[in-house]
């Protein structure tokens, strides 16, 4: 079998992938080609930044790629109708034009979307629990997902250009796809816009958490951005003010949305403090040091009664319930 590169890619599928619109075998067929070569990935974020910045007062449109880059008189070597290939040999000046063009998107896509545009003409509503995981659907169908003490503000109907909502604390979203109405979380001056996904939030007066479980986001402040993609999180560090996006080791932090955990050699305290935020449980170790006992096992959306059940036949220990409490006791691990 032959392992040349392949070096070319249809800008229109390239364009259906970039607004979610892409088959899962077309999908499939970019993933394995920005596999490929790092410079097939730098070259794919360098036209994702394009394409999210672009259009004129923020709307959400296919930008011309071709023209853009033509307009810069960057070479792209690319035949005549539609199908054409775009070459991925990116130069340094490639690299500059592209950011050129960037900047000036800056000007006015960016700051428009950090402006509260749809909650200043619509009536605003929030939905907010002092105790208790609470689930919701909003108006366009997208589900979130609340921890205690968040807080979420939302416009009654997304009517604008956007679908702008504000969080304060921690939530899951699983956003409905619309490319022509981004959906865009704020929080503090900070904002994310979602490309098609599903993704958890988490604030506190440090920093910000974006853990995104498929898809990616757009992750940005007022002057600067990442892209976060799945299986991924984006921290932005609020005294620095400075983004670093690290590979995810599971998506056990929101499991208290999905119920779908992961644990690898994970310590019986880690595994205790996941499932008493999913749960709204307490958890106790009788005996403390039953804490550094590992367990290596994975729960898919089920009860947390089997779940106590694998836990303890795993670990050769016993539980108990009473109400939302329960009890672990047994010999400390070898």
């Amino acid at each position: 079998m032959s392992h040349q590169q392949n070096t070319s890619i249809s800008e229109v599928l390239l364009i259906k992938y970039l607004a979610g619109e892409a088959s899962p075998e077309e999908a499939l067929a970019i993933d394995e080609w920005i596999e490929r070569a790092p410079d097939n990935d730098r070259l794919l974020q360098q036209y994702l930044q394009l394409w999210s910045h672009a259009g004129k007062e923020g709307t959400y449109i296919a930008p011309d790629l071709q023209r853009e880059l033509g307009r810069l008189n960057i070479d792209t070597h690319s035949s005549k109708g539609p199908g054409k290939k775009i070459l991925l040999k990116p130069t340094s000046f490639f690299r500059i034009a592209i950011a050129a063009t960037l900047l000036l998107a800056l000007g006015t896509g960016l700051l428009f979307f950090l402006r509260p545009g749809e909650t200043a003409t619509v009536r605003s509503m929030a939905i907010s629990r002092p105790d208790g995981i609470l689930y919701d659907t909003l108006a366009d169908q997208s589900s979130i997902v609340l921890t205690p003490g968040s807080r979420l503000e939302y416009p009654a109907s997304f009517t604008g250009a956007h679908r702008t909502v504000r969080l304060q604390g921690e939530g899951y979203f699983s956003v409905t796809p619309d490319a022509n109405k981004p959906f865009i979380v704020h929080t503090g001056m900070l904002g994310i816009k979602v490309i098609g996904t599903a993704f958890n939030v988490h604030t506190t007066t440090d920093s910000v958490t974006v853990e995104v479980d498929n898809g990616a986001v757009l992750f940005f402040d007022s002057s600067d951005s990442v892209i976060v993609k799945g299986g991924m999180r984006g921290v932005y560090y609020v005294d620095a003010h400075r983004f670093l996006v690290t590979k995810m080791e599971s998506g056990n932090d929101y499991a208290y949305a999905t119920k779908v955990f992961r644990f690898q050699a994970a310590r019986l305290e880690t595994v205790v403090r996941a499932l008493e935020k999913a749960y709204d449980v307490k958890i106790i170790l009788e005996n403390k040091k039953l804490a550094d006992c590992t367990i290596t096992t994975a729960f898919n959306n089920m009860p947390i009664e089997y779940i106590m059940e694998v836990i303890a036949a795993s670990l050769s220990i016993q539980y108990r319930m009473d109400g939302p409490t329960i009890y672990l006791k047994g010999n400390e691990c070898n």
